[in-house]
């Protein structure tokens, strides 16, 4: 069965690829992304990548400083402690997690304990978008590709 949405995931992604060579618009470059997000998805084998995150609304005055943990350990950033956010902006995320994770969105504090965003657990064999809301007024949205 997972198979089969695969194929028929990549069969669509191409199908829009032709519509949009029609259109006008530059198709390599389509079918280059979606060559990619298939690559990522199919390398999490039985898991569920985590495309990229979108802050819809920020919990502080014009910036969060945000990081994601599954299962209460941190799993992104890895170059650094947080990531600084502003709404509109998106940031890749690019990480494999397992069905059943309990994801949490946090924002960073120097002094303070670190306050939770919005939590998520991870379902499987559906391509979606989870949302974390709504902790200090802060709203993101991750992808993630089953």
């Amino acid at each position: 069965m997972r198979t089969w949405r695969k194929l028929s995931k990549l069969a669509a992604a191409a199908a829009v690829a032709g519509c949009l060579a029609l259109a006008g618009t530059p198709a390599a470059a389509v079918a280059d992304a979606n060559r990619a997000q298939e690559k990522a998805a199919l390398t999490c084998g039985a898991g569920v990548f985590l495309d990229g995150l979108r802050a819809l609304a920020v919990s502080e005055s014009g910036r969060d400083e945000v990081f994601l943990t599954s299962n209460g350990v941190k799993i992104w950033p890895t170059t650094g402690a947080y990531v600084s956010m502003a709404v509109g902006q998106r940031v890749e995320v690019d990480k494999c997690v397992s069905v059943g994770a309990q994801l949490r969105l946090m924002e960073y504090d120097d002094l303070d304990p670190n306050d939770t965003i919005g939590g998520q657990t991870v379902s499987g064999d559906v391509t979606r978008d989870y949302e974390f809301c709504c902790g200090d007024g802060g709203r993101y949205r991750i992808g993630a590709v089953a």
